[in-house]
């Protein structure tokens, strides 16, 4: 619900079929609250049609908890399931540099903790440095800066980025590392879209890895990855040029493949 009314967009594959048959939310698609609207590749999103009514039937519908705050406990008290509906990010990141960072209004010597356990932890309010890489993947945020100037600081989220996570950040220089498919594309612009100045990382060598290392963009039942509509729309020049890439020839470049040494 809160993701619903602050993106006012939300992808059909991510809402949980028992959400789909519950009263509840057809009578959001009959009163005209939300629509479907399919996707041009396929698939397709819950557009928000009248923000205000959809909030209003929100607090009028549900308990004060669940409308404040989606949690697990929340949903096991309204829906006996902790996964049907969508939490709120608690705002744990992961975070790795070399030097001292402000996290929520303390000053934190990163650099001790990345060396002596490799990463530090924290639930965010803020974080405030000069330069911050947010990388995708677990183990690629572990190494990052085998590939990056070590002077970044890498960030990444657990339970995944999301619009609530980069505007936490407090930041001269913003990069994001992700893999080199639609679904990293489309976080790098939602990204873009809060820092306009945010940067994707490229590798030099981009080309070579994609002939080396790069896989099927089918998943493993055969369903084929589909471009957001943001991605689609981008005319921004690497997004282009990776996007045409995967239409191409129907594969893409995980970021792991960077730290390959043949």
């Amino acid at each position: 619900m809160n993701k619903i009314i602050s993106e006012e967009r939300l992808n059909s594959s991510s809402v949980a079929q028992s959400v789909k048959k519950s009263g509840d939310f057809k009578t959001l698609l009959a009163c005209g609250f939300i629509e479907y609207q399919k996707a041009v590749s396929g698939g397709g999103s819950y557009v928000v049609k009248n923000n205000q009514q959809l909030k209003n039937y929100f607090a009028d519908k549900f308990p004060k908890q669940l409308h404040d705050s989606f949690t697990a406990d929340a949903n096991v008290g309204t829906f006996r399931n902790t996964k049907i509906g969508k939490r709120v990010s608690q705002n744990i990141i992961l975070i790795r540099g070399f030097k001292n960072i402000q996290i929520n209004d303390n000053i934190i010597d990163l650099e001790k903790y990345t060396k002596e356990y490799g990463t530090f932890s924290a639930q965010v309010n803020t974080i405030k440095t000069e330069k911050i890489c947010i990388v995708e993947n677990l183990d690629t945020f572990l190494q990052a800066e085998k590939v990056m100037d070590n002077n970044i600081v890498f960030i990444h989220p657990y339970g995944g980025l999301s619009k609530s996570v980069v505007k936490k950040l407090k930041v001269n220089e913003l990069w994001v590392f992700p893999d080199y498919d639609y679904k990293g594309l489309q976080n790098y612009l939602m990204v873009k879209s809060i820092f306009p100045n945010s940067e994707l990382f490229y590798p030099k060598d981009y080309e070579n890895l994609f002939k080396k290392y790069s896989r099927s963009i089918k998943t493993k039942n055969g369903k084929e990855q589909n471009p957001h509509k943001t991605v689609q729309e981008s005319k921004d020049q690497l997004v282009c040029k990776i996007r045409t890439d995967i239409y191409q020839t129907k594969r893409f470049l995980e970021q792991q493949a960077l730290f390959q040494n043949d």
